[in-house]
This record gives structure tokens, C-alpha cells and sequence, in this order.
């Protein structure tokens, strides 16, 4: 028996498919390391209108928790530039299946 070629309809189909899912991925991947960006610079912001005891306003600095903060949204700033970058990828994979799917279309009409 002999095997059936793949439909290239069919083929695009599920390539432009995987692209939509891979782009909501990176999507929802962007959105969650932005909100935790702004979670610990709420939390920055929050130490400098909490603390109005100078004690504990040292105690907080000679720890290292402020510092720990800041370098924390740093961090957090270069995972939400990568991010960004992995959107704009798979969003260009998205347009190349659609221009894909778009073409083939035109070829059998």
C-alpha cells in the first residue's frame, strides 16, 4: 500500500498553527517578566514610603535588601528585553506562515 504525499495545504496549515501558539507563548512570557518588573519595583518604591524610621532605614540598606531590589529589577529588565526579542522572532515566524499560507493560496487560484 502506497503511502499518500502530504497535503502542502495541510502542512502550511499546521506550521502556521505552531507559530500562533509559539507567538501567544512568547506573549504571555514577555507580559508575566513585565509584571514581575513592576512587582519589585513596587516593592522599591514601597520601602522608600513605608520607612519613615531611620533605623529602620539603615538596618534596610546595611542588609543589602535595597540594593538586592534594584539589582533584582535589573536583572528582571534584561529577561523583559529578551523577551521582547523572543516576540518579535516568533512574530516574524507568524508572518512568514502566513505569507506561506497567503501564497499558496494565490497558486491555486
Amino acid at each position: 500500500m502506497a503511502r499518500r504525499k502530504p497535503d502542502l495545504q495541510k502542512l502550511v496549515s499546521l506550521k502556521r498553527q505552531k507559530a500562533e501558539q509559539a507567538y501567544l507563548a512568547a506573549q504571555q512570557a514577555h507580559a508575566g517578566a513585565e509584571s514581575e518588573r513592576e512587582r519589585l519595583a513596587d516593592g522599591l518604591k514601597a520601602m522608600d514610603h513605608t520607612i519613615t524610621d531611620v533605623d529602620s532605614l539603615i538596618l534596610s540598606h546595611q542588609q543589602g535588601h535595597a540594593r538586592k531590589l534594584i539589582r533584582d529589577i535589573g536583572v528582571q529588565h534584561e529577561r523583559v528585553d529578551e523577551e521582547a526579542r523572543q516576540v518579535r522572532s516568533a512574530r516574524d515566524v507568524l508572518q512568514r506562515a502566513f505569507d506561506s499560507e497567503q501564497r499558496l493560496k494565490k497558486s491555486k487560484e
